[in-house]
């Protein structure tokens, strides 16, 4: 008995070892042409994927999207993108999670609404995949490849190659 619960607990504490973090909501990519033409291109890229731009702005290198809903089993989030063009591309995924509020059932017929909306710094990770997959994929098509790892040795050993 003690052999199967001291084994059990290392089977669990290993499991839960091996459980990754998902990704923050940002994907970076690099480019090779100017800034201007990636901030275009990257327009083209959104509109092609059906995304409607809510903002476009070439001074400040920025373009949004509007609000698009998604679901996860009876869950609605709605998300929009945002993308920044400096030294790389960088998208963003700016969420909102509809909730359900049980305290709307008491107000019948008052008018308020059933659900309210709250804004989430995560996504599951198979509707980021979601988002993300097409968006990479369309980069690729023009030139722009995604930036795997961002750290420091990266950093590092990206210098004394180049040296």
């Amino acid at each position: 008995m003690f052999i199967t619960r001291s084994l059990l607990t290392v089977l669990v504490s290993i499991q839960f070892s091996f459980c990754p973090d998902p990704p923050r909501m940002v994907r970076h990519f690099e480019y090779q042409v100017s800034q201007e033409e990636v901030l275009s291109l990257s327009r083209t890229v959104l509109e092609n994927l059906g995304y409607e731009i809510e903002f476009y702005t070439k001074e400040s290198h920025l373009i949004k999207t509007i609000n698009t809903p998604i679901k996860k089993d009876y869950r609605r989030y709605d998300y929009s993108l945002a993308v920044i063009v400096e030294d790389q591309v960088d998208v963003y995924i700016i969420a909102q999670k509809h909730i359900f509020k049980r305290s709307s059932e008491a107000s019948l017929g008052g008018g308020k609404s059933m659900t309210e909306l709250d804004t989430v710094d995560w996504l599951p990770y198979s509707l980021q995949q979601k988002i993300y997959w097409p968006l990479i994929n369309e980069f690729e098509k023009y030139g722009l490849t995604q930036i795997k790892t961002i750290s420091v040795n990266s950093l590092n050993n990206k210098s004394t190659a180049e040296a």
